[in-house]
Formats: structure tokens, sequence, C-alpha cells
């Protein structure tokens, strides 16, 4: 007997992403879907999503909000957090919560600044090879029990079948574009690194954290955020200070 069984509207959303023929269109509407409905699905949970991971190559495929995108993103720079950890163990793993769980430090670290406290990920796999990961977040500690682990595994289990046809089809020219994005993303936020730790005088985790604080208190997203501090113009004024008066003649 199941002892966690989908809701309908769960079980519905497997039915409707099964179904599926996949598409240049459909594609990352599925992914969407999944990301949206581990969500909807999982009562603690802010926001969820559905990365891809290949290698040097990360990308949030699916993701239900900036903050969920923010606290990947952190990962991927960092090189450290749950999502990662999933994938390379081919196991579940999870943070109850982040200004206590050291495994992660620098992560853990930024994700609780950025306020996220707890995490639960779950590796998607095809056959014996990680092809990426899916995960839950929360802004509660200890936020994720039994019942919400049962369920993002067995919405994995639907992500890994759906996602292993996508990368073995003619029909990742969408997914293609998101990491090219994402990648893109990933320079903007090197460079906005670089410009804090030479004019703050910081190390390159004080420069991330920095950038995810300023991001969180600003309401600006990350992205937008690295990306306006990168394409500030020569006259060396830094993000986020004011002109002095004679600067605004």
């Amino acid at each position: 007997m199941d002892l966690f069984p989908p809701s309908g509207e769960l079980g519905t959303a497997l039915g409707r992403i099964r179904g599926l023929t996949l598409t240049q269109e459909t594609a990352q509407n599925a992914v969407d879907l999944l990301a949206r409905v581990t969500q909807e699905t999982t009562p603690n949970a802010f926001g969820a999503g559905v990365s891809l991971i290949h290698q040097a190559q990360r990308l949030s495929v699916g993701a239900t909000d900036d903050l969920v995108r923010l606290a990947d993103d952190l990962q991927y720079e960092l090189g450290e957090g749950p999502c990662l950890a999933a994938w390379s163990s081919r196991g579940p793993v999870g943070v109850d919560d982040t200004t206590t769980d050291h495994r992660f430090p620098q992560w853990s670290a930024a994700a609780a600044d950025a306020g996220v406290r707890a995490c639960f990920s779950f590796p998607l796999l095809r056959g014996r090879d990680a092809i990426g990961a899916m995960k839950i977040y929360s802004t509660a500690p200890s936020a994720f029990g039994e019942p919400d682990r049962a369920r993002l595994a067995r919405l994995a289990t639907a992500a890994s079948a759906l996602l292993g046809h996508v990368q073995t089809s003619e029909t990742t020219t969408r997914l293609s574009t998101e990491l090219r994005e994402s990648l893109r993303a990933r320079d903007l936020v090197g460079i906005a690194k670089g410009i804090l730790m030479q004019r703050e005088g910081l190390t390159e985790a004080e420069a991330l954290m920095a950038l995810t604080l300023r991001a969180r208190t600003t309401g600006v997203s990350f992205r937008r955020l690295t990306a306006e501090i990168a394409a500030e113009t020569a006259d060396g004024t830094a993000f986020g200070t004011d002109p002095g008066p004679s600067e605004m003649l």
C-alpha cells in the first residue's frame, strides 16, 4: 500500500507529463509544470526547481520564482550545495537549517542571508547516470517531513523520464537557449563579484554574500543586479552609492 498517494492535482500533472509528445515548445512547459506542481503540493515549500547538470554546465531548467533561481545560482557559482551533492552522490540530500548545517558552509551562509532556511534535493537518474536534481526550498527550518520527501522522490522519477528523453532527442533547442542564458548570467556574477572585491576590499565569498544581500534587501532580482553592476560606465561610481555634489553636475 502506498503510504503517500499523490493528490488529485499531482496525479493529473504526472499523467499530463507522461503523455506529452515533446516538442521544442512543450519541453520547457513540462519542466515548468513539474516545478510548479512540486511547490503547490508541498505545504511548507515557498518554491521548487529542476536542474539539469552535466559536468561544468549547470542549469535551472524549471524554477517557480527568483529566490529559487538565486538559491540555485549560488550553488552553481560556489560549486557546493544540496542540489549538487544530490546529483554527485546520486542520493537524496537535505538541509534542515542553513544557519546550523556546515556541510556547505559558503552556500548555507549565502542562502541564509537570502532567506532560505531549508532545502531537500533528490537526484534525477537515467539508468546509472545522474542528469540533474529536483529540489524544494523553505523559509522555515526543518520544514520537510517524510511525506514531503516521498512525494519529491515520486516526482523526480517522472522528471527523470521526461528529461532523459529531452536530452536524447532533437527537442533541446529551448533548453540550449536557457543554458546559454544561464552561462551568461554566471559570467555576469563573476564580473560583479570582481568589481565588489576591488572596490570594497572583499574576498570572493564576501562579495557573493554582499550581492545576495543587496538583491534581497532591494528587491532587485539577482540576475538584474549583477547585470547592472557589470554594465556600469567607467565613471567610477560604485553600485548602490550616491554621487557627491560635484559628480551630479
